[in-house]
């Protein structure tokens, strides 16, 4: 074996044993202070319901850091900050060199298409503000019709009821309502059997709470954890109505000193005589009733004199109503609060 075939074969296991340490060794991620290892996790596509967990790992590099503050841009995301193995505290110093995570529960009901969520970080140190992102397509495993349950717009006089198909890409059963907006009620869950198809009633009793109102409903069900989630929407406009309907807030006023407020009354069909009005629980309190010149609309204003630290009385309201040639004395309660301060 010649000489330079000696040298060539050293420069060869040299160089092997170079690459073969270079690749063993822990290499740090690029930056300084707080390093994600990575700014996203892309999950692809997945249904609609779905429970996910994931993590973000994070390597604190060459200088020490404070997390103050976790935010994330959806409340679908649930999240812990991990460092070394345990659960952190917030505003805590970490050490160069600590190795963390960021676990994130994803709840991907109700959401369909393109879903791409940030979290944002901040505190102290460098590598901070950051920010990491979920990023998510969504396909529908349930299939609500409607999508939506609006009842447009009802008189209140009576219980609505609308029925809502779901159906699922093989049977199901719901099993609990996860959350529910008050003042509305559902029929159908728990299921009494398994189905890919079933039915809700959902339920808007009779109110007298003019004007648009919201809410939504999230369901369980045994499909490996999978929710759904649905609106509900309905607009109030009765024959005979009070602004406000149930409640009046006053706020914070002064102590000792005169406050004003107003309720209006009106009817949409039929012929509403003067309202009379009785004051409850408002020491020094007076009402006047103006006339207004749309026909069949009145305005009640209120004079409060606040002499305690709070306010919690009620305007009670007896309507002389005709319609259909039937007359009727019709009574409304209106709660009044407020909190009085020192003048």
């Amino acid at each position: 074996m010649t000489g330079q075939t000696m040298i060539r074969l050293f420069l060869a296991l040299l160089l092997g044993s170079a690459v073969a340490w270079s690749c063993s060794a822990k290499s740090l991620p690029d930056g300084r202070g707080l390093v994600f290892h990575d700014s996203f996790v892309d999950l692809g596509e997945r249904w609609a319901g779905e429970q996910i967990d994931l993590e973000f790992p994070f390597t604190v590099v060459e200088s020490a850091i404070a997390i103050d503050s976790v935010f994330p841009e959806c409340g679908c995301l649930a999240l812990e900050l991990w460092t070394d193995g345990q659960p952190y505290q917030l505003g805590a110093q970490i050490a160069a060199g600590t190795e963390g995570v960021l676990k994130v529960h994803y709840n991907t009901a109700g959401f369909r298409d393109r879903k791409f969520i940030g979290i944002n970080l901040k505190g102290a140190g460098e590598g901070l503000s950051a920010r990491v992102e979920v990023r998510s397509w969504l396909r529908s495993w349930f299939e609500l019709t409607p999508s939506v349950a609006d009842f447009g717009v009802i008189d209140g006089k009576e219980a609505q009821v609308l029925n809502v198909e779901v159906r699922g890409q093989k049977p199901f059963r719901m099993t609990k309502l996860i959350t529910q907006s008050p003042g509305i009620e559902i029929r159908g869950v728990p299921s009494t059997a398994s189905s890919a198809r079933h039915v809700l009633e959902i339920v808007v009793p009779a109110t007298t709470a003019e004007g648009r109102h919201a809410g939504f409903f999230s369901i369980g069900t045994d499909m490996e954890g999978y929710t759904f989630r649905f609106g509900v929407g309905w607009e109030v406009a009765g024959d005979l109505w009070t602004r406000p309907d149930t409640r009046l807030l006053l706020g914070q006023v002064k102590r000792g000193v005169e406050t004003f407020s107003v309720i209006e009354v009106g009817a949409r069909a039929g012929q509403l005589e003067t309202p009379l009005v009785e004051l409850s629980g408002l020491p020094g309190a007076e009402a006047r009733v103006e006339k207004l010149a749309t026909e069949g609309r009145y305005r009640v204003h209120l004079k409060l004199l606040p002499n305690s630290a709070k306010i919690n009385g009620e305007v009670l309201l007896s309507l002389p109503y005709t319609v259909d040639g039937h007359s009727k004395t019709i009574r409304r309660r209106i709660q009044v609060f407020g909190v009085a301060g020192s003048e």
